[in-house]
């Protein structure tokens, strides 16, 4: 099977000027948590995500209306091609940590987008498993330890650009969960291969 036999056709994108008040109101009419930016041939050059908009203009205290989302977009584009492969489309998800990819065409042009939901409804199940299992392990960190507590509130220099809103690269002897996601991504004894294709 391939990605562009389970990928979603009937894509909404925007223009990289559209400002995030714009897009969040599209988002919300769409129901999405993602749109992909475009230039004006269907070109990816980027994504907006929910998070994306509550971590980098929410919570760096920027006016939604003022914001344009090129400049809070993720780049570079994580993207599949229509013919590949469903296991090669879910080693990419894992290995970036997404749950969904832009499908670009052989020009480039924004083709569709395949999500993690897409591969657990009609992937064989080792492949959705050790996919989706690879995308949350890297995504969440250990929480195993300690009680419940209040949030603490952010530093001043948070929001001046001292902190990176990637998440810090932790060594996967540090995070089990990470050291489980790279035995997944490269091909080691894990028992989710153990589930019949």
């Amino acid at each position: 099977m391939h990605c562009k036999e389970i990928m979603s056709h009937n894509v909404t994108w925007i223009p990289p000027g559209e400002t995030i008040a714009g897009a969040a109101k599209l988002m919300a009419f769409h129901n999405l948590g993602l749109l992909p930016i475009c230039s004006p041939d269907g070109k990816p050059i980027g994504v907006i995500t929910d998070r994306d908009i509550a971590l980098r203009v929410i919570g760096k205290d920027r006016l939604a209306a003022q914001t344009v989302v090129e400049d809070v977009m993720s780049a570079p584009v994580r993207s599949a091609g229509p013919d590949w492969a469903l296991r090669r489309v879910g080693e990419l998800m894992t290995k970036a940590g997404v749950s969904r990819l832009l499908v670009v065409d052989d020009g480039g042009h924004l083709d569709g987008v395949v999500s993690v939901a897409d591969l657990m409804v009609h992937a064989p199940g080792h492949t959705a498993l050790e996919t989706a299992r690879g995308i949350y392990a890297r995504e969440t960190s250990d929480h195993s330890v300690g009680q419940p507590h209040r949030a603490s509130k952010p530093t001043p220099q948070y929001f001046h650009g001292a902190r990176d809103l990637a998440p810090a690269a932790a060594s996967t002897a540090e995070n089990p969960a990470r050291s489980e996601a790279e035995s997944v991504v490269h091909g080691g004894t894990n028992a989710l291969k153990e589930f019949p294709a």
